[in-house]
């Protein structure tokens, strides 16, 4: 049996805070350990396979955190797993009750808002891209080449979907805000 585990896109695919936690709570229940989350844990995030841990995991985007941030969190007993862009990971052990890191449904709106503003910035640098795109397609249309235009038509259509992605997952996120 392998003892390491790459996984691929994660954070794509649970992109609902909660669904996150819970997603990376059930790798801890079957023996697949995360240990630290890096700017690139988005992309691929490794586990190592080790004893079935019961672990309550929290998602808490911080752009500018206080400056106590991590020693307020450190002192009720969570471990800081680190940042993956603009959100902190912490985790603690548990064995009867579940810890919340965020105790009621307002704390909870806020975190899941913090999220949706994350995301609204890279929806609308994409929302620039395909304007600044469609300029250049227009402005410069006869003098580039077809190779050229070709080119700008497919970054264009990339930028498009990466667009409507986003923009998919903000929804998502804004129907979910409370969890």
């Amino acid at each position: 049996m392998k003892d390491k585990k790459i996984v691929w896109f994660s954070a794509f695919r649970h992109v609902v805070p909660a669904d996150y936690e819970n997603w990376l709570e059930k790798m801890a229940a079957e023996g697949w350990q995360t240990g630290r989350f890096r700017q690139w844990s988005s992309i691929y995030l490794t586990f190592t396979k080790g004893e079935p841990k019961k672990y309550r995991f929290v998602y808490d985007p911080q752009v500018s955190p206080r400056k106590d941030y991590v020693t307020t969190y450190e002192q009720f007993g969570w471990e800081y797993l680190g940042r993956m862009a603009s959100a902190h990971f912490w985790r603690m052990e548990y064995s009867n009750k579940r810890p919340e890191a965020f105790s009621d449904t307002t704390s909870i709106v806020q975190r899941n808002r913090r999220t949706i503003s994350a995301v609204s910035v890279g929806f609308f640098i994409f929302i620039a891209l395909e304007i600044l795109y469609a300029v250049l397609l227009t402005v410069f249309r006869d003098s580039l080449s077809a190779s050229d235009r070709t080119q700008l038509i497919i970054a264009g259509a990339f930028f498009f979907i990466l667009t409507v992605t986003l923009g998919a997952v903000m929804l998502v996120l804004r129907k979910n805000e409370k969890r």
